[in-house]
């Protein structure tokens, strides 16, 4: 029995030894993990970061989103109110034209707008021609859009029937209760200078429907800086 104490003395040493090591390296192990999980991760750091940034910009997106619809709103109101009063001012210049000018409307017809514009090849022009009725009809207008040129050829005055220009002399027969909108276009000869375009409308005389004429002249350089497009109706 004295011989067995010193081993199992050893043996007992050594257990505990071991049992130490191992509870010692368990706590730190335990003590490391804890350490390390608060302290902040650099790359969960950065997405956080990266998050509020992006969800700072889809705040002001939204907000600059919503002023730019209410932007446009107040806009489409206001086009819509000076369209109302452009309206307005048409009819009221029609109606004093008929009563000051009575040479501009004929059986309540009036010319609306000539616009004429240059095309892509040189000498080439298209043009519209919008007639309007101000009066209240139940049976159709009949009549003819006449188109004079004025202008020089090599110098010499000389005036062209823009008709014989176009493709189809049709083009330019009337026949309408409120509005007709007439669309052409032309090539003019290389040697002739345009000043001035007359635009006569005849109606001739039948049922519902006295003879009439209503005429026009345009400079045709202002007739090529007509830029609006035609009125709506």
């Amino acid at each position: 029995m004295l011989r067995l104490k010193p081993l199992f003395n050893y043996r007992f040493g050594y257990l505990s030894l071991l049992i130490v090591m191992i509870i010692g390296f368990i706590s730190g192990n335990y003590f490391y993990r804890l350490e390390h999980a608060s302290r902040p991760n650099p790359e969960l750091l950065e997405l956080r970061v990266e998050s509020k940034v992006l969800s700072q910009a889809l705040t002001k997106s939204e907000f600059d989103l919503k002023v730019e619809r209410e932007t446009i709103k107040e806009m489409n109101d206001t086009v819509l109110t000076l369209q109302s009063e452009l309206i307005e001012q048409q009819l009221a210049l029609r109606f004093y034209q008929k009563i000051m000018a009575p040479e501009l409307t004929s059986n309540g017809v009036h010319i609306e707008k000539v616009i004429v514009e240059a095309g892509l090849s040189k000498h080439h022009y298209r043009f519209e021609l919008i007639i309007a009725q101000l009066e209240k009809r139940k049976s159709y207008l009949k009549g003819k859009a006449t188109l004079t040129l004025f202008g020089s050829e090599n110098g010499k005055p000389k005036q062209l029937d823009v008709a014989s220009l176009i493709e189809s002399k049709k083009t330019l027969t009337l026949s309408f209760r409120y509005f007709q909108h007439i669309k052409s276009e032309f090539m003019l000869p290389a040697d002739f200078t345009p000043e001035k375009l007359k635009v006569e409308i005849k109606m001739p005389s039948r049922r519902g429907q006295k003879a009439s004429t209503v005429t026009q002249e345009y400079h045709w350089r202002e007739l090529l800086k007509i830029t609006l497009q035609p009125m709506l109706y």
